[in-house]
């Protein structure tokens, strides 16, 4: 009998679904949905409770925005201060994931999420990744250090290196990942099109330059449109990929694309058939949308949903 193949199913998009809850705050905030591991932390843990409920394995931390001068600016704290609020994001997603495994007795795993400098700036540069091209790799390593000290302080089981939409920040994420040898990460990438990253890298050769990283141990495409996702996957067929492949779409219009109008469960089969086995969403997915895609996912005999293997 064949070996059935194994899933992992994702959460969705933390900010929007934290909007669409009622916290219009963070909207304009720069610190996104940081803000609220400050200002509301239960919220925090309440949403990735819900994510849980919903048939997620996985939660990523609300530290995708989160920065060290963010909350210094907004607060008025110290710098170590500022960094335990950033190691607070972790402990949230750690206090959710023991009530629901109290609760349920069902196994599950915190992804601390590393965001992309872009992202703080507020200006929609994540989509693009032209702030790489007036920083040095030096300084793009020494940033991203801070806050991945903080991140790895709170001892997530996995990072969620994400939304990276130029190779070169990637390289200086994975290059400080180096002070911090025992920590395993995966790397997903923000796409423009159906073959290259939101600057204009090929995917493919993103991937790679990611595999060379002995802390990666999955890869993939997030906060990418949704209609893009298998023309993506295809283009890293000829590629030896030996280990996990993850996509978690966004349902597009974030940066001029036409809205994604499928449901992840239904596009499941066609990115588990093109090699994508760790199955999310991001932005405008929430909880009804990973609840859909667990139900789905478990109807078909020929998945084993039992985790990740980290």
């Amino acid at each position: 009998m064949a070996a059935k193949t194994k899933v992992v199913v994702l959460d969705g998009g933390s900010g929007f679904s934290l909007v669409e809850a009622g916290h219009k705050e963070i909207e304009k905030d720069p610190l996104w949905s940081a803000l609220l591991v400050k200002t509301q932390p239960q919220a925090i843990v309440d949403l990735h409770k819900q994510f849980y409920r919903s048939g997620a394995d996985i939660v990523v931390t609300a530290t995708y925005q989160a920065s060290i001068e963010g909350y210094v600016k907004k607060f008025g704290m110290t710098q170590s201060e500022a960094a335990d609020v950033v190691t607070e994001g972790i402990n949230l997603a750690k206090q959710a994931r023991h009530q629901m495994q109290s609760e349920s007795g069902r196994k599950c795993w915190v992804a601390g999420s590393v965001g992309p400098y872009g992202a703080t700036l507020c200006d929609m540069s994540e989509y693009h990744g032209k702030y790489a091209e007036k920083m040095t790799s030096q300084e793009l390593t020494e940033w991203h250090s801070r806050r991945l000290a903080a991140i790895v302080k709170g001892q997530p089981d996995i990072l969620a290196v994400e939304t990276i939409p130029v190779v070169k920040e990637a390289e200086a994420i994975l290059e400080s990942l180096k002070s911090f040898p025992e920590s395993r990460a995966w790397v997903s990438f923000q796409c423009k099109d159906e073959a290259h990253t939101g600057h204009g890298e090929k995917l493919s050769d993103a991937i790679r330059t990611s595999l060379q990283s002995d802390n990666v141990i999955a890869v993939g495409v997030n906060c990418t449109n949704a209609n893009y996702i298998t023309p993506l996957l295809k283009s890293l067929s000829h590629l030896d990929i030996k280990v996990p492949i993850l996509v978690k779409p966004n349902k597009g219009g974030l940066s001029g694309e036409a809205p994604a109008t499928t449901s992840l469960d239904e596009k499941a089969p066609e990115w588990i058939q093109h090699g994508a086995t760790w199955l999310g969403g991001c932005c405008y997915y929430g909880p009804r949308d990973i609840a859909s895609l667990r139900h789905f996912l478990d109807s078909q005999p020929e998945l084993e949903l039992s985790g990740p293997t980290l």
